[in-house]
């Protein structure tokens, strides 16, 4: 497994990642929906407008395709001290992934992501990591608590999906 910068300058890059964020397998698990409508529609190419720009904040980040023998397979992202974190303490990593290809998911692949990540903040300078994953994500939640993270806050009745309201779980793991 290697990495790359995504180019959200190359049509390539955006309509493989425009696939993955559409698809219906998973696109449930990391954009937060409010309800059946948004969920319903697929997102548009002006989606990835936001994810090309540096996130607000002078800290480190990358935006990587995850590449499997060569051929991209994933996105990782990483930032430091985003708005978005509910853990106010300078120093904090956002961390996220999505394993876009069906075949490669469930092969410990996100683990190996997430311990590549974990790795990349530490030497920037990371204390803690922070993550959100939705509460109906049940194999995620395990996953990142058997790799030390720690439940600490629920939002209720944050993402829609699969007819109800979910709550975003945070968790978080001191480096």
């Amino acid at each position: 497994m290697t990495y790359r910068d995504v180019d959200f300058d190359s049509d390539a890059d955006r309509e493989l990642m425009l696939r993955w964020v559409n698809d219906p397998a998973i696109k449930h698990l990391y954009t937060c929906f409010r309800d059946a409508e948004g969920y319903a529609k697929p997102l548009p190419r002006r989606y990835f407008e936001h994810l090309g720009q540096p996130p607000p904040g002078d800290g480190p980040y990358a935006s990587l395709m995850v590449l499997v023998d060569g051929v991209p397979a994933g996105h990782a992202t990483f930032e430091f001290d985003p708005p978005k974190l509910l853990t106010k303490a300078p120093r904090t990593a956002w961390i996220a992934l999505m394993i876009g290809e069906g075949h490669l998911r469930g092969c410990g692949l996100g683990k190996r992501i997430v311990a590549d990540l974990e790795r990349r903040v530490a030497e920037a300078g990371a204390e803690r990591i922070e993550i959100g994953v939705f509460e109906f994500n049940a194999p995620s939640i395990a996953l990142f608590t058997r790799l030390g993270y720690e439940e600490f806050a629920r939002t209720p009745e944050r993402v829609w999906w699969d007819g109800r309201l979910w709550s975003d779980v945070r968790m978080l793991k001191a480096l």
